[in-house]
């Protein structure tokens, strides 16, 4: 049996052909591969990019409680303030009143020292 070069040629066209469209398929079958990875990926990227933007939210509302917080707390130090203040000028009040009631005080020693003296000399 021989096998003539036409014969030859068309099975090694029909070999090449057949290699080719084997080739083919297998890029179809890498090129499906990789975009269901890069899908896959992709997926994940968006997954995490979620919860990046979810704990950055949580973040940012503890923030802004704290910020609310530290608020309230510069409000009650003012008040303090104020409440010390006019604690202060209670204290200044008292204080005033002391000396006044010390001056009346020595000023009837005085007087009561004169009274005594006057009724001494009688």
């Amino acid at each position: 049996m021989t096998v003539s070069i036409k014969d030859s040629a068309l099975q090694f066209g029909l070999d090449i052909e057949n290699e080719l469209i084997k080739i083919r398929a297998d890029q179809v079958e890498v090129a499906q591969d990789l975009t269901e990875r890069i899908n896959g990926v992709a997926d994940r990227v968006k997954r995490l990019d979620d919860k990046v933007t979810t704990k950055f939210a949580q973040i940012d509302a503890r923030f802004d409680q704290m910020d609310a917080k530290v608020d309230q707390m510069g409000a009650k130090v003012d008040q303090m303030g104020a409440t010390v203040d006019q604690m202060v000028g209670r204290v200044d009040q008292m204080g005033t009143t002391v000396d006044q009631m010390q001056s009346t005080q020595t000023e009837m020693t005085h007087i009561l020292l004169a009274i005594q003296r006057k009724l001494d000399v009688n």
